[in-house]
């Protein structure tokens, strides 16, 4: 089979047949453009990773100069925000000057609840309406139980037709590993 078929131009008294694969040589051919492809594909993403490696690092650089630079400022500011008057709320104190404002927010309290611990508490201390029951089938184990009949859903221990269950195809697929 002529491989220059795809630079060919259509004539106007002929049109140019559809391509096809019809022997070994054709489909050798076609598994070694595929397997270039895939050494050009991997050449370029090796190439695209090193350079986002060496820009992932100029920028943790950056990031650790800015940490550094700016915690030392940070720390003198604090020391002066402590010298000076400033506007005090519930949440926050806070000092305004001509490039920023330094504000102190006043910690708070917050609570975490340990789920095991507090049900048992919850239950022990008769406070049962505070408990949320959740159904949830029990999947794993009835899948096992079903088999699909007729292009429907069967419980094979009843043989009932069982709702809530949708079979879904998978198509076939086709790929070239070279």
């Amino acid at each position: 089979m002529d491989m220059n078929m795809f630079d060919a131009e259509e004539t106007e008294s002929a049109p140019r047949p559809a391509w096809r694969i019809t022997d070994d040589g054709c489909a050798d051919w076609a598994c070694r453009k595929i397997a270039e492809e895939k050494t050009e594909l991997d050449r370029i993403t090796a190439l695209g990773e090193s350079q986002i490696e060496k820009i992932q690092q100029r920028i943790d650089a950056a990031q650790r100069r800015y940490e550094n630079g700016t915690r030392f400022l940070t720390g003198k500011l604090a020391e002066y925000f402590e010298t000076v008057p400033h506007k005090t709320t519930k949440t926050k104190h806070s000092y305004r000057l001509l490039s920023g404002t330094l504000v102190k927010k006043i910690g708070g309290s917050t609570m975490k609840q340990d789920d095991d611990t507090l049900l048992a508490y919850l239950k022990a201390s008769g406070n049962e309406d505070m408990i949320q029951n959740t159904e949830k089938p029990k999947w794993g184990e009835f899948r096992k139980r079903l088999e699909i009949v007729g292009g429907q859903i069967v419980d094979k221990t009843t043989g009932e037709l069982v709702d809530g269950v949708q079979i879904i195809e998978k198509p076939d697929t086709f790929t070239v590993d070279v």
